[in-house]
């Protein structure tokens, strides 16, 4: 078993290499990839997660193997290193082995509340990233879950761990892919002056209205205008380059 891999494909655009920690993922966002592109079952994905058979152990045992370090590794691809409603100890513990033998993570999440926790081992060597996609009928309430993310964490603390992160000295990002509303996107760049990095990307294989190349062209003028960093998906970026 070789946890730590070289992405492939899309995902090669978030990082040079990730690890999966767990099988499944119980947030049930209606446009998740990750039953597809591991050929399961997509009520079993999301009802059956627990951490990969001895992935912890099998993780240390690699590094060592392979003498990886001083690496940026993705946390996580085909589930999140924080699912709401479990025990995240094997995420706890795989960073900790990461940052001891001299690698970095980079993290994603729809759980905020839980990510807190592990921001005692990060440093500014380190990327935390949530995801915000903008959402019909947006609430600032902190007991608000997006309709599109059934069970993921609430908006509230996600920007709650996004700012912690940045107050901390860790490097922060967020990754507004899928996008599902426009404006909610843009009017959340324009506001947030926490986030070191952006990565935008469309809905893919789902109907959409919005004018991909309009709201490419708005995004990326925003974000050079606020001269932060940023990463326009390689799928927006073609519908931007379509002639008019």
């Amino acid at each position: 078993m070789k946890p730590i891999y070289k992405p492939k494909g899309k995902a090669k655009e978030y990082g040079d290499l990730a690890l999966n920690i767990y099988t499944g993922c119980p947030h049930r966002c209606f446009y998740c990839f990750a039953p597809n592109v591991l050929h399961r079952n997509r009520e079993e994905f999301h009802s059956c997660v627990e951490p990969r058979k001895n992935i912890v152990e099998e993780t240390r045992k690699q590094i060592e193997r392979e003498g990886i370090t001083d690496k940026l590794i993705h946390l996580c691809f085909t589930c999140d290193p924080y699912p709401s409603g479990y025990d995240t100890t094997p995420t706890r513990e795989i960073i900790k082995i990461l940052k001891e033998s001299g690698n970095h993570v980079q993290i994603l999440t729809k759980n905020g509340k839980d990510a807190l926790r592990d921001f005692d081992f990060l440093d500014e060597n380190d990327w935390f990233g949530i995801t915000f996609a903008g959402y019909n009928g947006y609430s600032s309430d902190e007991t608000y879950v997006p309709k599109e993310e059934l069970c993921a964490g609430t908006i509230h603390d996600r920007l709650l761990a996004l700012r912690t992160a940045y107050e901390n000295g860790i490097k922060t990002w967020v990754s507004a892919e899928p996008v599902i509303n426009s404006q909610d996107v843009i009017d959340f760049i324009d506001l947030a002056d926490y986030v070191d990095l952006w990565k935008v990307g469309k809905l893919n294989y789902h109907h959409s209205d919005i004018n991909w190349k309009e709201f490419g062209m708005r995004v990326e003028r925003l974000l050079h205008s606020k001269r932060v960093d940023y990463y326009i998906k390689d799928s927006l970026r073609k519908e931007m380059d379509k002639p008019n």
